[in-house]
């Protein structure tokens, strides 16, 4: 079956770009690290020294609750769990029903999608102060900061604002001051603050312009042949009068790789017709592999997506393998 390589030397040099901006980092490692397997990158993160990451739900929190000192957990349930997990209070509701003690408060500054109102960050700071919660955190999301616009700049000192008022509440309250997080991967060079932690995503992967891929994802070959005035696949969308050697390799669109009707570019070669469920035709005579993409930037490019959407796609079932 195809192997995933994961590039340790590439993704600590993303760490160590990231942490000359902020040395404070937490990590997005949701949805399987991206893709890139949580289990893996969480033990490189830990050996690089990352203490915080944030994940998706409890499941995933469960299953890397012993590498780091705290994991946020963005879309939680509502019981209690371990210390070092800590909940994303994503509504005013969400927090009346809460039941876990450790949590981070979002503020919803313009991206409109999750997080307390800013009009109801005084009601929600007392609903805290009574429930006796640790407020650990306080975090927003960018809307644009991939972008060159204002709205980056207008959050960020919405953010600000309500940065200075819950340090005050916590000061009159006698209360520990929580961490402030906004950074995510593309503002990390736009703000003229990043606060106390960053919080990077897709630049750990190298899934951004100035960042190094981590990711690699090499086939096995199955099956070589020569044709003439013939086609291969479905359809037979592609068909060569020529003569032409092909490869069949082992992964397609049931291993994540986005559908394809008229081929794509790849590494060293193309991928030819229609991709089926489990192999891909690529043009030549390869003797035992295929690397599908070793850049996922320059992947992308064959389709109407972001590379995100091909990372986090990439089945669980492949083998993770960890280079220098």
């Amino acid at each position: 079956m195809a192997t995933i390589y994961i590039n340790k030397s590439n993704l600590f040099s993303n760490l160590s770009k990231i942490s000359s901006i902020n040395p404070n980092i937490l990590a997005v490692i949701k949805d399987n690290a991206y893709g890139h397997g949580i289990v893996t990158i969480s033990k490189l993160l830990k050996e690089y020294g990352i203490k915080k990451v944030c994940v998706r739900n409890n499941n995933e929190a469960e299953i890397i609750k012993g590498f780091f000192e705290e994991i946020l957990v963005f879309n939680p349930q509502t019981n209690r769990n371990a210390l070092n997990i800590s909940y994303a209070i994503n509504s005013l509701s969400q927090l009346k029903k809460n039941r876990h003690p450790y949590i981070h408060l979002k503020i919803n500054t313009g991206m409109n999608r999750n997080g307390i109102e800013i009009d109801e960050v005084d009601e929600a700071l007392e609903i805290i102060l009574k429930k006796g919660f640790e407020l650990r955190g306080v975090f927003s999301h960018f809307c644009c900061s991939e972008e060159e616009n204002c709205d980056t700049f207008i959050q960020y000192q919405k953010f600000k604002q309500v940065k200075e008022k819950i340090e005050h509440f916590c000061k009159i309250n006698t209360l520990k001051r929580p961490y402030f997080h906004i950074a995510n991967s593309t503002a990390l060079t736009k703000l003229p603050d990043t606060f106390d932690y960053v919080r990077p995503g897709i630049a750990i992967y190298g899934g951004i312009e100035g960042y190094e891929p981590v990711m690699s994802l090499v086939a096995n070959v199955v099956s070589s042949r020569e044709i003439e005035n013939d086609g291969v696949g479905y359809n037979k969308k592609f068909f060569s009068k020529e003569k032409v050697k092909i490869t069949t390799i082992d992964v397609g669109y049931a291993d994540g790789i986005p559908y394809f009707k008229n081929g794509c570019k790849l590494k060293d070669t193309e991928a030819i017709g229609k991709i089926s469920m489990d192999y891909m035709s690529v043009l030549g005579e390869f003797k035992k592999e295929v690397i599908v993409f070793d850049d996922v930037k320059e992947f992308v490019k064959n389709f109407d997506t972001i590379t995100y959407d091909i990372l986090v796609k990439i089945s669980p079932r492949i083998k993770r393998i960890v280079t220098k």
